[in-house]
């Protein structure tokens, strides 16, 4: 009798375990993304998710990781770094998620590191520029969906390599870890390819300056040939429309600017020099292939327009780690899907994008164009002699990696 009761206790835990792992076998793979989904950043982190989910629906289409689908998990930080870090930790702890990814804040992205280390699972700057993120504060367990600062500032430097015409600059950058990189980076490279360019003045205005009438009159106190700018969204509307009231740019004054499609160009329409020129993620309407044609179709149709820079970057986020996950055969083992990640390449709405190895870093095209104002073109303004660089060429190497990292 007891022996046949300890047989069937025995067939009844069998039975739960099989079920439990049947279970567990169909359960989704969740992917989480942390990102500021209110206030004033909000369009550009839906830009970043709508990339984002297009790639985790594509892997899903092709069947998924062992039967099992892709399902993203979101959560709006609203721009508090202790925010994310909660919100991480509730995804890591409580919902088991093993990869999950921070959209446009570079703060956010680091910290997430931190925790990613301490907890072995895999976390992606979706958007972040800082450096740090997979040099200085980098580790296995992190990796980068966007470029760094370092990448911006040598393609931008690079573009300048052959404009004889620059002979006196000046740079303007916000007053905190971004603005602070992208200058010391874009001027380092600035002095290796065009030693004779003199930056007669640096501007640094504080997060959130509203007006700048003080940088803009101490700029025009310097002439120059050129103004690089690393500002963007709201700030850079005021900046230039201050310069505007103030004739900062004419024939004699040219305007470069990081990250035009950050926001959408239409914003900034009224109030871009002619001439200006910029740098840009994704111009869609210079690219010819059937995957950005596809990629753009289907990003207008969820969100009622046009691709920003945020929407590819999103894209090759969730696709380095779908693509990681079914390379390794099992979204279980984090360990193994970072191996898989090492030396990934895919079809991107830019071209050819390739993961490396030693710091999880997808590395794509990037743009530099001139500034045009065109009916034909989205909201009537894009850009136009359109110069793309592959970052590849451009990143830091695998061996500075090692060595920022003191490894």
């Amino acid at each position: 009798m007891r022996h046949r009761q300890r047989l069937a206790s025995a067939l009844v835990i069998s039975l739960l375990l099989t079920l439990a792992s049947a279970a567990q076998a169909q359960a989704p793979v969740k992917l989480g993304l942390i990102d500021i989904y209110s206030g004033g950043f909000a369009f550009i982190a839906d830009s970043i998710r709508t990339g984002f989910q297009i790639a985790v629906d594509e892997a899903n289409a092709a069947g998924g990781v062992g039967g099992r689908q892709f399902t993203l998990v979101t959560a709006d930080m609203g721009g508090s770094v202790e925010k994310a870090v909660t919100e991480a930790r509730r995804m890591i702890l409580e919902e088991r998620i093993k990869y999950v990814t921070v959209g446009i804040h570079s703060g956010a992205a680091v910290a997430l590191g931190d925790l990613a280390k301490q907890h072995k699972v895999l976390a992606i700057g979706g958007f972040a520029t800082t450096k740090r993120l997979t040099g200085e504060a980098g580790h296995n367990y992190v990796g980068r969906a966007n470029l760094s600062t370092v990448e911006i500032g040598r393609v931008m430097a690079e573009y300048l390599k052959d404009k004889a015409e620059i002979k006196r600059m000046a740079v303007i950058a916000p007053d905190y870890e971004y603005g602070q990189h992208f200058a010391a980076d874009f001027l380092a490279h600035l002095k290796t390819v065009r030693p004779d360019i003199v930056v007669v003045r640096q501007e640094w205005p504080k997060l959130g300056t509203s007006d700048f009438t003080p940088h803009v009159t101490a700029l025009q106190a310097s002439p120059v040939d050129m103004v690089v700018a690393g500002i963007f969204g709201a700030a850079l509307v005021n900046f230039l429309k201050s310069a505007r009231a103030f004739g900062l740019f004419g024939p004699k004054t040219r305007f470069f600017v990081h990250g035009l499609d950050l926001v959408k160009m239409g914003v900034l329409k009224d109030v871009l020099p002619p001439g200006t020129i910029g740098t840009v993620w994704y111009p869609f309407y210079a690219i010819s292939s059937p995957k950005s044609r596809e990629f753009e179709k289907e990003v207008t149709r969820r969100m009622g327009t046009y691709p920003v820079g945020g929407t590819p970057v999103g894209y090759v986020a969730g696709r380095m780690l779908t693509e990681a996950i079914k390379k390794a055969g099992t979204p279980d083992d984090v360990d193994k899907v970072i191996a898989a990640m090492a030396g990934l390449e895919f079809e991107g709405p830019t071209g050819r994008t390739k993961v490396r190895g030693c710091d999880n870093m997808a590395l794509y095209n990037f743009y530099v164009g001139v500034v045009k104002r065109d009916p034909s073109l989205p909201d009537g303004v894009g850009v136009t002699d359109v110069k793309g660089y592959h970052t590849e060429s451009l990143a830091r190497s695998c061996e500075e990696i090692r060595r920022v990292r003191g490894s």
